[in-house]
C-alpha cells in the first residue's frame, strides 16, 4: 500500500477497498447485503468447524469470520459516510505545494477523513486510478488519491507534512 502506513489506517484502507470491491467500484447497493451473506456463511463454516473438529475446517471457518467482521465494519463506515454532508466547493489556496510533494499519508486518519474518503470513492474513481481532489477537512487540507490496491479500487487520504504545513500557515 503506501509506505509509512500503519495499523489503523492500512486497516481503514482495507476497508475502504474491500467495500469497493463489494459495491462494484462505486456503485450504491450490495455492502449490506455482502455483509449480511458474509455473516451467514461464516456461522455455516463455524457449525461445520465444530461438528468435525477438523483443521481445515476450523480455518476456513476463522478466515469466513474475519471477512464477515471486515465486510460488516464497512458497511457500518459506508452508512455513516452517506450521512456526513458533502462540503461546499472550496478554493484551493496558492500557497499549498504540489502532490505528491510536501504530502504525507493521513495517518491515522481522523472519522471525518475516513467519511469523505468513502464519499469520494466513486467520484475519484470515475476519473481513474491517480485521480486526486485537496479540500479542506474538519480544518486541515487533505489531498483524497484513488489508488489501486490489488485488484481492489480505494483512497488514500494525505495531509501537509508537517514542515509545509508551518510554510503554508504564514
Amino acid at each position: 500500500m503506501v509506505s509509512g502506513a500503519a495499523g489503523s489506517g492500512v486497516f481503514f484502507l482495507l476497508l475502504v477497498t474491500l467495500a469497493a470491491a463489494f459495491k462494484g467500484g462505486g456503485h450504491t447497493g450490495n455492502l449490506h447485503d455482502a455483509a449480511t451473506k458474509a455473516r451467514a456463511n461464516a456461522e455455516i463454516k463455524k457449525r461445520k468447524a465444530a461438528q468435525t473438529g477438523h483443521p481445515a475446517d476450523v480455518a476456513d471457518a476463522n478466515a469466513a469470520t474475519k471477512e464477515a467482521e471486515g465486510l460488516t465494519k464497512a458497511a457500518a463506515l459506508h452508512s455513516e459516510a452517506q450521512k456526513q454532508p458533502v462540503p461546499w466547493p472550496q478554493k484551493t489556496p496558492s500557497g499549498l505545494p504540489q502532490f505528491p510533494a510536501g504530502w504525507e499519508p493521513d495517518e491515522p486518519p481522523p472519522q471525518v477523513v475516513q467519511n469523505r474518503a468513502w464519499q469520494l470513492l466513486a467520484p475519484l474513481w470515475k476519473r481513474g486510478v491517480g485521480a486526486t481532489k485537496t479540500e479542506k477537512t474538519a480544518g486541515r487540507w487533505i489531498t483524497y488519491q484513488a489508488q489501486q490496491m490489488g485488484k481492489k479500487k480505494g483512497v488514500v487520504a494525505f495531509r501537509l507534512r508537517s514542515e509545509a504545513a508551518l510554510s503554508t500557515a504564514a
